[in-house]
């Protein structure tokens, strides 16, 4: 039967590959997934492919690549490609992909033909030199080794151009249920009052992990610039920096304005998103970023960082305003503009939905279909 190996730092990151992991299957490939299983309780196994049958394979992969636990991941992923021979490896996530390409390159036998999705390169241009540095000669240097590589974001696709590297794609994203989410019907007073949030109130949410790359902390600095106590912040998530953040909206004096609702599920998100005015996606580093495109599904314009990921979807005057990530006062104008400027924010949510419609999960799916057919064709000619 045939083999492919899906690899990603956690095994929570997966949830994003549901449709590649159903085509593939469909395809009629035996499905094994490497990552690591174990940590923190938000990123282990939750039970999503319960329903499939999948063999999974436990990596200490570590989040960080310069970890002495990447040794570790090297050795279990050399082991696993030897023993197993797959005939597709499909990489995720840099660290994991990094180490899997390195890994395969010193297992003798059958080469499993490799596939890099990158979700966001580490650099770009609004990145710093270290981290060009750092990443881009690593990059540039494994796509040698690499014969397809799909990336999320155009800024990307053209880094990848200038890498010598058989197959180059793009893809917009992995995809969002655009119709699902914009047909969601909810009592928005109700809701706002189960959290105490009067109805009257400009609500901004974001959505993910409380993190430094997510970089909620620029806009709890807006809001007590703002020093309007009509803004209410949301903050949708779980991570390394709530308790960083509980002490600066303390410190800012803007305790009263902030909720944090810890991790939600992606219904009651989703239903929440019908709920706000605003949505934010301030990332520092952001490959695409499915939450604002969900936002947008939902009809709620944008403020968010100019960034390459999310500058294919969050344009200035037509879907929000897009801001500097380390300028909190820029943050706080456009905040401040999309609250009280009604016909350039009425302008922002009719296009909203448009927007949104160019990430439809159907269009990725039927993407990514071919780029596997393109899989296929390669290795029964080399079969």
């Amino acid at each position: 039967m045939k083999k492919v190996l899906i690899v990603a730092t956690v095994y929570h990151f997966l949830n994003f590959e549901k449709s590649d992991i159903q085509i593939l299957k469909n395809m009629g490939y035996e499905i094994h997934t490497a990552t690591n299983m174990e940590g923190e309780k938000w990123l282990q196994d939750d039970g999503t492919f319960d329903d499939i049958d999948i063999i999974k394979h436990q990596i200490d992969f570590s989040r960080s690549p310069f970890s002495i636990k990447s040794l570790k991941a090297y050795e279990e992923l050399r082991s696993l490609i030897k023993n197993y021979q797959f005939d597709i490896i499909h990489c995720h996530t840099p660290v994991a992909a990094a180490i899997t390409r390195i890994a395969a390159l010193h297992v003798r036998g059958k080469k499993a033909y490799m596939i890099y999705t990158c979700h966001g390169f580490h650099f770009n241009k609004k990145s710093g030199l270290r981290n060009w540095i750092l990443y881009y000669p690593l990059e540039r240097m494994l796509a040698h080794f690499t014969d397809m590589i799909i990336t999320i974001n155009k800024e990307d696709y053209g880094v990848i151009n200038k890498f010598k590297v058989k197959e180059k794609r793009y893809i917009p994203g992995v995809g969002v249920d655009v119709e699902g989410i914009s047909s969601i019907s909810v009592d928005k007073i109700a809701f706002r009052r189960s959290m105490g949030i009067s109805s009257s109130a400009f609500v901004i949410m974001s959505i993910g992990e409380l993190s430094d790359r997510k970089n909620q902390q620029v806009i709890l600095q807006a809001i007590a610039k703002l020093k309007d106590k009509n803004i209410i912040y949301v903050m949708c998530g779980t991570g390394s920096k709530k308790n960083d953040y509980e002490v600066l909206v303390n410190d800012l004096g803007i305790k009263d304005q902030v909720i944090f609702t810890g991790q939600r599920d992606h219904d009651w998100v989703m239903r929440f998103s019908h709920c706000i005015d605003l949505g934010a996606i301030p990332s520092k580093i952001e490959g695409l970023g499915l939450a604002g495109i969900e936002m947008l599904a939902a009809g709620k314009p944008l403020v968010g960082s100019n960034v390459h990921g999310i500058k294919d979807y969050l344009v200035d005057g037509k879907t929000g305003i897009s801001c500097d990530p380390e300028d909190a006062e820029e943050f706080a104008k456009a905040i401040f503009k999309l609250k009280n400027d009604k016909e350039y924010y009425n302008l922002c949510m009719k296009n909203a939905y448009g927007m949104a419609k160019k990430f439809d999960e159907k269009i990725s799916k039927k993407m990514m279909l071919e780029n596997y057919k393109i899989v296929e064709l390669y290795l029964r000619k080399n079969s």
